[in-house]
């Protein structure tokens, strides 16, 4: 493939991508910057390891580039603490050749590519060429398990309307069922007949209500607003607060307070919120304990939001809580889950909402934490 063909194909694969570029001599910063500047929307250039982590925890990239030597902080420091925080993000380090001896440990600290200095041009974007379209084939892989965790979510949506829908239907079939009756036996007159058409009316309306009540939590919404978290946390409980009655399982809400957030309301509430419900529903009806609970809680910590999702449901042992949110891992049987909510939930919390996901045995169950 030519420059030319390179260029073109950057362009499409690049598109939308942000970039964080650590590099502390100023003439190769200023160089490389430049030619960023051309393929990707957002560039931040920084001189050292320091001011990079800073950036980094400050706003989302799709893509760090990275000198290995710098002041302040290696390249390999800057690398090993981003991917304590994001394993899966995308790091490009240039090198000299004789830092040949520093190649092992970021491999194993899972660098992407490596760009030997002097940096060559079609060298450069070659490399960045395979990383972007590495990170766009991902962020496909996302959106399809993002559409299965919305399936999921709507699965437990239908089984809830089910569930509303049972009594009134029976409640219907029974007032029909009456009217036969009456009418076979010559006692049918306009002052019942009116009685029973006003009952099923009613049922009806009801049901109707339901069908409404339901159909909003799948309404398309804006990529980003202004929401309230317990008026996003409450719509994720009102799908599965009849699954809660009909197996015994009490819910506790503590809302110490409320705090607008802004992002995707409906990916904050049916796929991170929801699936730590079921979550913890799943190990409840799993151990079966005498008095099953789950308690949602809404604090602040330094003036941001925290939300705990507790259930006694039993505790974690190490190994299920080290391989927690690894896509396709799964406590369950393959007929009851895919392994993929957690993890989901995690993609959608770091990328979405730039926040933190703990888990923890907290006495007799288990506690997620969420910082925002």
């Amino acid at each position: 493939m030519d420059k030319y063909a390179i260029k073109d194909e950057l362009n499409r694969s690049a598109k939308g991508m942000r970039v964080l570029y650590a590099e502390d001599c100023e003439g190769i910063r200023e160089d490389v910057t430049g030619i960023l500047r051309k393929f990707f929307d957002v560039v931040d250039a920084v001189e050292d390891g320091v001011k990079a982590l800073e950036m980094y925890a400050q706003r989302c990239y799709d893509i760090v580039i990275s000198d290995i030597r710098m002041p302040g902080g290696s390249g390999i420091e800057l690398t090993r603490k981003i991917k304590a925080i994001n394993p899966e993000q995308a790091v490009i380090i240039m090198t000299a050749y004789d830092d040949h001896k520093y190649m092992s440990e970021l491999i194993n600290l899972g660098i992407d590519k490596f760009v030997i200095k002097p940096v060559d041009l079609i060298n450069l974007l070659t490399n960045l060429l395979q990383v972007t379209t590495k990170i766009s084939s991902r962020k496909g892989r996302i959106e399809d398990m993002l559409v299965i965790a919305r399936l999921s979510a709507m699965n437990e949506i239908l089984y809830s309307i089910a569930h509303h829908w049972r009594q009134p239907l029976s409640a219907v079939g029974l007032y029909v069922q009456d009217l036969l009756e009456l009418d076979n036996d010559g006692q049918l007159d306009t002052n019942r007949l009116k009685d029973s058409v006003d009952k099923i009316m009613k049922l009806i309306v009801s049901m109707s209500h339901t069908i409404d009540e339901f159909s909003k939590h799948f309404k398309s919404t804006v990529t980003e607003e202004a929401f309230s978290i317990v008026k996003a946390i409450d719509d994720a409980i009102f799908v599965v607060m009849d699954l809660l009655n009909c197996n015994g399982i009490k819910l506790v809400r503590d809302y110490e307070a409320d705090i607008t957030i802004r992002g995707n309301m409906r990916q904050f509430s049916n796929v991170l919120i929801l699936e730590l419900l079921c979550n913890a529903i799943d190990a409840l009806l799993e151990e079966r304990p005498q008095q099953p609970y789950i308690k949602v809680s809404v604090t602040t910590q330094d003036g941001r939001p925290v939300i705990t999702v507790f259930n006694n449901g039993g505790l974690l042992n190490d190994n299920v809580k080290s391989r927690l949110y690894e896509p396709y891992f799964s406590t369950k049987s393959i007929a009851s889950g895919s392994g993929l909510g957690l993890y989901l939930a995690r993609m959608v919390l770091e990328r979405e909402f730039k926040g933190t996901i703990n888990v923890s045995n907290v006495d007799d169950g288990v506690e997620f934490r969420i910082g925002l």
